[in-house]
């Protein structure tokens, strides 16, 4: 799958993942946000819900399987969405450090 099919399943994933986690408190856009790195996710679920790192990343890990999204997949994406958030945030730095 690429970006575009990320796109279109990061609310399906968002539901999958409150409805794992039901203390999780996110919205599709913090969840989006965190995904751009596994460890991320994995501690702001540890943070919100208070689980343990072990226990989240397996749920985490079920969850992605139960959507039919490989581990090699979810991590290409989270790959893409780092790359791009570093991208704009390099754009929005220079816009101010050049005025």
């Amino acid at each position: 799958m690429d970006t575009q099919m990320f796109q279109g399943k990061i609310g399906e994933i968002s539901n999958a993942l409150k409805s794992q986690f039901a203390n999780l408190n996110l919205s599709d856009d913090e969840i989006k946000k965190a995904m751009s790195s596994p460890d991320d996710l994995i501690n702001l679920i540890c943070e919100r819900t208070g689980i343990s790192h072990e226990e989240a990343s397996k749920r985490v890990h079920t969850m992605m399987s139960s959507l039919n999204i490989s581990d090699e997949t979810a991590k290409g994406w989270m790959a893409k969405l780092s790359e791009t958030v570093e991208h704009k945030y390099d754009e929005i730095k220079n816009k101010f450090t050049h005025h």
